[in-house]
Order: structure tokens, then sequence, then C-alpha cells
């Protein structure tokens, strides 16, 4: 964030962080810093600020190909994207219309062979296909496939965690939800019934996007 907003500025892309600490020691919350720069007179602003800024004046998401899709699981439009920065491709299946006023359910999903090409069962996790069921059921949504190379030890973890060995949690990364969240913005989702267990996402709103319901997998 505070290389952005030198780079935005038009100067070298540096910055320098510091904490700002409250009189008893901990750590000063938003409130507590709109005082405290109010009192000195100093500028301020948020990370979903700097999104919603860099989304008006970049993106490093690009839409490059759409087209009609059959599969058992119903008929989808599947919209394909390419990220300029990390170089992966993401796939975007959509049913139906898609309004900014109204919820539209989703599905973010990360990729995982056994659950999605093996069919193996993990109980309270949505796999590909329930997720394109409950989409087809419902009628219109979105499911989105984030596109992330799955190396060696990365399968190896699954694996392991499926035989009930070492639990392992997909990182959410600040690229892969502002990737994510380009799509789905790009696509006029606004207010999302948000396919898993609840979470907390960071500055989405930057992207105007509001989780207003999580439904967990069945």
């Amino acid at each position: 964030a505070a290389f952005g907003r030198a780079r935005m500025a038009g100067f070298e892309a540096t910055g320098l962080i510091c904490e700002v600490m409250n009189d008893d020691g901990t750590m000063s919350r938003r409130a507590e810093l709109e005082a405290f720069a109010q009192q000195h007179d100093i500028k301020i602003g948020t990370i979903a600020d700097l999104i919603h800024y860099r989304m008006i004046h970049e993106r490093t998401v690009q839409r490059i190909a759409e087209q009609p899709m059959d599969s058992e699981l119903g008929s989808f439009n599947l919209v394909t994207y390419r990220d300029s920065v990390e170089g992966d491709v993401h796939l975007a299946l959509t049913l139906g219309t898609i309004c900014a006023e109204e919820p539209t359910l989703v599905r973010v999903h990360n990729m995982d062979p056994l659950r999605d090409l093996l069919m193996v069962n993990q109980p309270g996790r949505w796999s590909l296909r329930a997720a394109m069921r409950a989409v087809n059921e419902a009628g219109s949504g979105v499911v989105l496939l984030l596109g992330h190379p799955l190396d060696g030890d990365v399968l190896l973890a699954h694996i392991r965690e499926t035989a009930g060995q070492q639990p392992i949690k997909t990182p959410t990364t600040y690229s892969t939800v502002g990737a994510g969240s380009q799509i789905l913005r790009d696509l006029g989702v606004r207010k999302m019934r948000l396919m898993s267990s609840p979470m907390k996402f960071n500055a989405i709103s930057g992207f105007d996007l509001e989780v207003v319901e999580y439904v967990p997998s069945e």
C-alpha cells in the first residue's frame, strides 16, 4: 500500500510503514486513527480507498474470451480472464442474468484435484460439481475458478489432508482476492451469497462487493 500510494503520486516506489500506538500500548484502530489524523491535521486513507482508486485507473485482470459451454451440470457461459501480473488464467462460469441490485449466488473456487477430479468426499467443503449444481438449480449465479499452478508439494499436502494427517488451508493472498474481486465486478456482481464457510475478506468493499450471506456446503 505504501509503495502504491507513492507510485500513484508520481514518485519513486518507496515508503515507510509505522504503527501508531495508543497510550496504553495497544495498536490504534480505525476510529482512533481518524481522531489522531484530525488532531494533527494529517490526511488519512484506507486500503479500500486505495483499491477503489486503482480499480478506476488500472486493472490487472483482462477478459480475453467468452463462449457458451454445455456440461453435465447445465449450460453455462464460460468467460476467460488473464492476470497480467501473475500470468494466471482464470475461468468464470456464469448462468442467468447477473443483477447488481440483487444478491448473486457465487462460488470462488481453488481447484483441488482430489476433490474435483477424483471426487473424494471432503465434508464441509464445496466441490466444483456441487457448486455448479447449486448455481444451475438456483437459475443464476457465478462459479469462479481461480487458476493457480499446482506443484508437487501442494498436491502431496492435499493427499495427506485427505488421509487425515496434516490439515492444510489454501492461502488467501491479496493477489488472489484482488483477481477474484476484479472478475466478479466485471461480471456485474455487487452483492453476494457466497458459497463458503464464514471468513474475513480484507477491503473487498474497495471493489464495491459485499457478502450478504454465507452458504454452507451440503
